[in-house]
């Protein structure tokens, strides 16, 4: 079943879209991933790695974690977009 919230993300953008997401818990997690990504990533094209509070779908996997199923604001869908500013912090 899946569930929608707002988590922090780490996303890595490749020639500016969105190529890869992650979430965290914690911003300060999200920060660490980032710099570490961003010291072994090895892609050929222009890259950014950021950590941003976005609004998500979330599934549970066989274990029972959590991850992200696809990211819900976004550009093509400006109301939810402003929504996920305003919504308390899941996780």
């Amino acid at each position: 079943m899946a569930t929608e919230m707002v988590c922090i993300t780490l996303l890595l953008y490749v020639n500016g879209v969105v190529e890869s997401h992650v979430g965290h818990h914690k911003m300060v997690d999200c920060l660490k991933a980032k710099k570490a990504n961003e010291r072994t990533y090895d892609g050929g094209k222009p890259f950014r790695f950021t950590c941003q509070k976005r609004l998500v779908e979330v599934g549970k996997d066989d274990k029972g974690n959590n991850y992200i199923i696809r990211l819900l604001d976004t550009d093509e869908n400006p109301r939810i977009k402003a929504k996920s500013v305003t919504e308390k912090l899941g996780g």
